[in-house]
């Protein structure tokens, strides 16, 4: 009974272990990291450039096996509160786009399955109790743009109660 007992909470302590949406991102961790960390590391890139809002974008990374032509780390309260990966067809040629599109499509479905919820043809949305994971790849302003990114939901939520609180 012992060895039934133990093998049944070996899997149940499994299951709670499997793979949750990743929040560590190119040594950042979302919800935690400060934005002075970031600025710190990318404040002479060639691409660097903070936004109005406090936003602080930088360009050709590599992540997930492509290279992105920007990314955009976004805070609040100070705090990592989202990493967006994108790329825009008058960089990248639209075949490799689509290519890198299904690929990534593929590895996130196979990895991150049982934290499905939402498709569409242009998206496919992910969350667990911490964190949401997109990745889109869709028309705008006449040109294709694909999108991987990563969101702390309680940084969000305060994010989306602080602005309603301006009204």
């Amino acid at each position: 009974m012992k060895k039934v007992l133990a093998i049944f909470l070996a899997f149940i302590i499994g299951l709670s272990m499997s793979a949750q949406i990743q929040n560590k991102l190119l040594g950042f961790t979302l919800g935690k990291t400060n934005r002075s960390e970031i600025y710190n590391k990318y404040k002479n890139d060639r691409y660097f450039m903070e936004r109005a809002d406090g936003s602080i974008c930088t360009g050709d990374i590599k992540f997930a096996g492509h290279e992105w032509d920007m990314v955009a780390f976004t805070f609040v309260d100070n705090k990592l509160s989202s990493v967006a990966f994108s790329d825009i067809e008058t960089e990248t040629p639209v075949s490799i786009m689509e290519s890198t599109w299904q690929n990534l499509k593929d590895k996130l479905t196979k990895k991150y399955s049982q934290y499905y919820e939402k498709t569409t043809y242009d998206m496919i949305l992910y969350s667990d109790d911490n964190n949401k994971l997109g990745l889109s790849f869709s028309e705008t302003s006449g040109r294709m743009l694909l999108m991987l990114y990563y969101t702390n939901i309680a940084l969000n939520l305060q994010q989306i109660q602080a602005d309603e609180d301006e009204l």
